[in-house]
């Protein structure tokens, strides 16, 4: 799937520096164009949600909506300064669409119904881990759950060649199998590619040699095994990660049910909680 179009959502008080770090990265690499949405509650919302919290507070909707299009302004205020920085139009500046540029633009209500409007018609949604804050946390789960689009998640540390050495966790899934597909335009242009996998040759040599398919698309990655005793994907995939230190990690969101994973410890939940470099996920 070609990335032309890459959501990057923002949200009051959370930081977004890295994630316009590898939006432009990835727009100048694939000649992709970045969408940036402001999100800000709705003041009524907030106070029909919780009556009793806002009223103890002494908060009103004219207070609520004041801070709210404060924290826009000064996000705006920082966008436009990095897009400036970065010699991005705030347009449309030539008619083949190879020019990326930035644009802003600004949603009140709730993140998650907003999250995966938005990102139902982009490419490519560019947003922070979850755990960063609440806010990050309901993106997460409205991009990955709700927008059918690839997810790339980013952390605090952001590496600038994301593309150097990109490895996808596969297991033959319907999840893994999206995130292939929506990966495909940025497997193109990496340096280099690997694939993780516990599947035994039996398996890979039955129609699930992801290997053999990308080559198809003149990719030639290598497979990544587990060691003798490591008995699951979520014990090996953190250790092989440190082992080949690659750039980004493609993986399916979520390919156990979520209650499942939450019990038994999924490879997902191991991502979430240990693998610091950006994952591109979809379910």
């Amino acid at each position: 799937m070609t990335i032309r179009n890459i959501l990057v959502p923002l949200f009051p008080g959370v930081a977004f520096d890295n994630q316009l770090a590898v939006a432009v990265d990835l727009a100048r690499t694939v000649e992709g164009h970045i969408n940036a949405v402001f999100v800000r509650p709705d003041p009524m919302q907030i106070i029909a949600a919780a009556p009793s919290v806002t009223l103890a507070a002494g908060l009103s909707a004219a207070m609520i909506k004041h801070d709210g299009e404060a924290a826009a302004a000064a996000a705006k205020e920082k966008f436009e300064r990095w897009r400036r920085e970065e010699g991005l139009a705030a347009t449309i500046v030539d008619r083949s669409l190879r020019t990326p540029y930035a644009r802003w633009s600004e949603r009140v209500g709730d993140v998650a119904p907003i999250v995966a409007a938005c990102g139902r018609l982009s490419d490519l949604i560019v947003i922070n881990r979850p755990s960063m804050s609440f806010a990050s946390a309901e993106a997460f789960d409205a991009a990955v759950f709700e927008s059918g689009r690839p997810t790339l998640l980013v952390d605090r540390k952001v590496s600038r060649d994301l593309l150097r050495h990109v490895v996808i966790a596969w297991n033959g899934s319907l999840e893994a199998t999206r995130a292939v597909a929506g990966a495909m335009t940025l497997l193109h242009e990496a340096q280099q590619v690997s694939i993780f996998t516990t599947l035994d040759d039996s398996a890979l040599e039955q129609d699930l040699d992801l290997a053999e398919s990308l080559c198809w698309h003149g990719i030639n990655p290598r497979y990544l095994r587990p060691r003798p005793g490591e008995t699951s994907a979520a014990e090996a995939l953190p250790r092989i990660l440190g082992d080949v230190n690659p750039s980004m990690l493609v993986m399916g969101a979520y390919t156990h049910s979520r209650l499942r994973e939450t019990f038994l410890g999924g490879v997902t939940r191991e991502v979430l909680a240990h693998v610091e470099i950006p994952v591109l996920m979809m379910h």
